[in-house]
């Protein structure tokens, strides 16, 4: 079952957006600040987060920066108000799989987020299995040093 983590502090959009994203193999996990978001990165198995910049416990860029560093396959898709070219640009080249400006579409960001889930599976399926030295690998094994 797919685990969309919304991290977003204005309550109307957050339950706005978890009912429009809800699917029938879609979890969705709310929040509303970054304490309980990092909570529930540490419990779940998350498939998506998705991620608003300004919140009230600090930016979701340093967020974004621990999410990158740890578990780097999970797709990230910031949608901010901060909609200026720079704001972008750094959003993209600190690690965000996508970035969405509000107000915007409610039928694009669930086009985006389905992209990502989809790239998400694909990677997955291709992504090596390692057992102690055992390395399972395209239909191939090798055995570790």
């Amino acid at each position: 079952m797919e685990q969309l983590l919304i991290i977003e502090d204005d309550i109307g959009l957050n339950q706005g957006l978890s009912k429009a994203l809800k699917a029938a193999n879609r979890q969705i996990i709310s929040c509303q600040n970054l304490k309980t978001a990092k909570e529930q990165l540490l419990c779940s198995g998350v498939s998506l987060i998705l991620l608003d910049i300004n919140l009230p416990d600090g930016s979701g860029l340093e967020l974004l920066r621990e999410v990158k560093e740890n578990t780097p396959y999970i797709p990230v898709i910031l949608l901010t108000a901060n909609d200026t070219d720079l704001d972008i640009v750094d959003g993209l080249e600190r690690g965000a799989d996508d970035y969405i400006t509000k107000p915007f579409s409610l039928s694009v960001l669930r086009a985006r987020v389905n992209t990502q889930l989809r790239k998400q599976a694909s990677n997955h399926k291709n992504a090596p299995i390692c057992i102690d030295l055992f390395h399972f690998e395209a239909m191939t094994f090798y055995v570790g040093e």
